[in-house]
């Protein structure tokens, strides 16, 4: 059930068995401790290049789900290698979830790294 929710789907969809929809309110990424509002402003100060891929968003939506982790065994999810732009854009357009692969590559198998290892492959063209 979506009530309540505002989801960012993306378009493609290449690891269906990693897919998930992460909650962005709980969602962790690199930078947590700048408030979303102020993030063009910090991003701007600090040359971090965001205004082509949000106007990329603006037009065509999220083409690939981010990737996130659960770094500490403990239930949340952090964005893992690429997707932390993605993730603030979601945020600041008011989504509430987001399209994500889930990997598992500290606490899984050897096939698990493997499959973590690909999932960034596949995206790391595209990495933000």
């Amino acid at each position: 059930m979506t009530t309540g929710k505002k989801i960012l789907t993306s378009r493609y969809i290449n690891f269906p068995q990693k897919y998930i929809l992460a909650d962005l309110s709980t969602l962790t990424y690199k930078w947590d401790s700048v408030p979303v509002n102020e993030w063009t402003d910090y991003a701007d100060k600090y040359d971090i290049p965001y205004k082509e891929l949000f106007s990329d968003l603006d037009r065509n939506g999220l083409m690939h789900p981010v990737i996130v982790r659960d770094l500490k065994n403990n239930g949340v999810l952090r964005k893992y290698k690429c997707g932390g732009r993605r993730i603030i854009w979601a945020k600041r357009q008011g989504y509430t979830h987001i399209s994500a692969y889930q990997v598992h590559d500290i606490f899984g198998t050897e096939e698990d790294k493997q499959l973590a290892d690909a999932i960034v492959k596949d995206q790391w063209f595209r990495i933000d």
